[in-house]
């Protein structure tokens, strides 16, 4: 008897080409620009690293006359005006290639920037057309894919700085400062082309940055594994990103400046990372996005503290599920969720809310929005208004 296919699986790669680990920029970049026959290179970098590193010098002599400006000015969770900034400075030197140093917020500016030269934006209006909203509204041209063309104006090479992972989405987050407001924007080719990941490069980000950044891409694997669309490919990912990030973490804390360790947190994202715009996140991203926006929390740090708490939420339904990442993380706690609040504080990030100066008055207002959230509304557990999400805030209080 011939057996049928129940359901199938689709997994859908972004536009990203290469990813090189291990490397260093200034020797890396050059011929890839070469290759892409770019003339006109805008540097998109954090300012830190724009203005306090000796690599950054070196790296623009590299260069040479390809290098058209330097933009680094850019706000965390990467403000629309800031975008929009950035996008004048494109447009001024006729950008043909951006090359993204520094982390999410930088990654994210640019990848907009793609969008609205290739849908000729001129303005914050025009650009609102095409997001979605946090209370999951949308403008009349988000994630119409029948507006881009498969051969985009310009694309972006990232060399991320933090372990956020923002370089393997087709996804952008942009904040509107006057509400204090997360917008996502979506496109076809808005992921970066190429990635570089210089170990040495992560010298001069933060300790606690790199560090709860790692804990966010983490987030990625272990929200993506129990998410329903995960499937075992992904899932030999995302376990693997696990065991990795939880054995390369520690000695990144003992060893600062053993780019070896690094190298592997790198490689731990790389994992991590696969899924993201295939599988569906839940409340630990769905209420890190009002805790970025509403109250300023970088979003590593949302994680470090929502992670645990939401999988003390979702225990009651996901036990084989959380058996396998309590596997995965050492063996040597008796829930999942003690086992992230173990690795988190083991590395000396917060790990309640109280830590990151949430006033407990906050939690109502964060609870209603975050109820509204599209990725929210996707957690395994089913959550069905504010008071769910105030039991999850309450865990993390």
């Amino acid at each position: 008897m011939t057996e049928t296919i129940s359901s199938g699986i689709e997994f859908n790669y972004s536009a990203l080409d290469t990813v090189f680990a291990g490397v260093e920029v200034a020797s890396t970049l050059p011929a890839l620009i070469e290759r892409a026959a770019a003339q006109r290179v805008l540097l998109v970098a954090s300012n830190s690293l724009a203005q306090a590193t000796d690599e950054f010098a070196e790296l623009q002599a590299a260069l040479g006359a390809s290098c058209a400006g330097l933009f680094h000015d850019i706000g965390a969770h990467t403000p629309r005006s800031d975008v929009m900034r950035t996008l004048q400075a494109a447009r001024a030197v006729d950008a043909d290639l951006l090359v993204s140093l520094g982390g999410g917020s930088i990654i994210d500016a640019c990848k907009v920037v793609q969008l609205a030269m290739d849908q000729n934006v001129e303005t914050e209006a025009q650009l609102i057309e095409y997001a979605q909203f946090g209370d999951g509204t949308r403008g009349s041209k988000y994630g119409d894919f029948n507006l881009f063309s498969s051969d985009p104006k310009i694309r972006q090479i990232a060399v991320p700085t933090t372990l956020s992972g923002a370089e393997f989405s087709n996804n952008g987050g942009v904040l509107n400062t006057e509400i204090s407001a997360k917008e996502g924007y979506r496109g076809i080719n808005i992921c970066p082309q190429t990635i570089i990941y210089d170990p040495s490069l992560s010298l001069h980000t933060p300790q606690w940055l790199w560090l709860s950044t790692a804990i966010r891409s983490l987030d990625h694997a272990i929200e993506g594994y129990c998410s329903a669309d995960s499937h075992p490919f992904l899932d030999g990912h995302f376990l693997h990103a696990m065991r990795l990030f939880a054995a390369s973490l520690p000695d990144c804390k003992r060893a600062p400046q053993d780019v070896s360790a690094r190298s592997l947190n790198q490689q731990a994202v790389w994992l991590a990372c696969c899924g993201l715009g295939s599988v569906s996140h839940g409340a630990s991203h769905g209420i890190g996005y009002i805790l970025g926006s509403l109250c300023a929390v970088p979003h590593g740090i949302t994680s470090c503290i929502m992670l645990p708490a939401v999988l003390a939420f979702n225990a009651s339904e996901q036990m084989t599920r959380q058996e396998a990442i309590i596997a995965a993380l050492g063996n040597t706690h008796s829930s999942a969720a003690a086992s992230v609040k173990a690795l988190v504080a083991s590395l000396g990030l917060p790990t309640s809310l109280r830590d990151a100066n949430i006033d407990r008055a906050q939690l109502p207002v964060i609870a209603e929005r975050a109820a509204k959230h599209p990725v929210v509304a996707k957690n395994p557990r089913k959550i069905d208004g504010a008071e769910d999400v105030l039991e999850i805030l309450e865990l993390a209080w």
